[in-house]
């Protein structure tokens, strides 16, 4: 039919040490290490003592949450669904709070940077590792924003005299960065903070599942059909 085909005569299972399981797993196409240093490098220019404290016990002081970070993908289907894109996603958001913080003064630059940082560490425990990449039993019945607020507290109540204001400030951060309650947020966004939070994460989300959906497919300029995320029907943007 004029169309790519093979044919099998013979086929065996793999024994183990004969192929790389990497180059059956989707991952990101970025470095990792370099992501990973970024990411830690912001923990540097916190100045809050509290928070600073708080962001090194949790980061540089247990380092399987880096491996984690390295090793997790953001979401079983949606957006960054690989190898790393839990750590793609969370530099990425914390870029655009970065950018958040420098136009908007009012904005308290430690506590959107750490609610950044932190924001889907939950899902290190939500969604299991690869190859299995699906939702644990913890995650299907707390959910990664619950599980990140819990452990946002536990840590916070670790470090002595650390201000319950401010601990209820990055708790609502994580519990509103969904948006609203349909999307799955317990709160909605309360604070500055947490608006910033909630709009870089969902513009990380949209814009990646969009790149996602055009690279997929491929040399097709014409319209894909309706997308019910998007509530559209979606084309790629003309080259001319």
């Amino acid at each position: 039919n004029n169309e790519p085909q093979i044919n099998i005569r013979r086929i065996r299972k793999s024994q183990e040490g004969e192929y790389d399981p990497m180059d059956y797993i989707p991952s990101t196409e970025k470095d990792t290490n370099e992501m990973c240093k970024k990411l830690l490098g912001y923990i540097d220019t916190i100045d809050n003592k509290y928070i600073k404290k708080l962001l090194d016990e949790i980061f540089n002081k247990n380092k399987t949450v880096a491996d984690n970070l390295k090793k997790h993908s953001a979401a079983r289907t949606l957006h960054h669904g690989y190898l790393g894109g839990l750590l793609e996603h969370t530099l990425s958001v914390t870029d655009m709070c970065q950018y958040f913080a420098e136009h908007y003064p009012m904005i308290h630059r430690d506590l959107l940077i750490t609610a950044a940082l932190f924001h889907d560490m939950g899902k290190i425990q939500e969604i299991s590792d690869f190859p299995m990449n699906d939702y644990t039993d913890d995650g299907q019945l707390l959910g990664h924003i619950y599980i990140g607020a819990r452990c946002m507290e536990n840590a916070a109540a670790q470090i002595p005299n650390f201000p319950p204001k401010l601990k209820n400030e990055l708790v609502h951060c994580i519990l509103a960065h969904h948006g609203k309650m349909e999307f799955g947020s317990p709160k909605v966004p309360a604070i500055m903070e947490a608006m910033a939070l909630h709009m870089a994460d969902n513009a990380d989300a949209k814009l990646q599942t969009l790149t996602e959906v055009f690279t997929q497919a491929g040399d097709n300029m014409g319209w894909l059909g309706f997308n019910r995320m998007f509530e559209s029907n979606l084309r790629k943007t003309s080259e001319e």
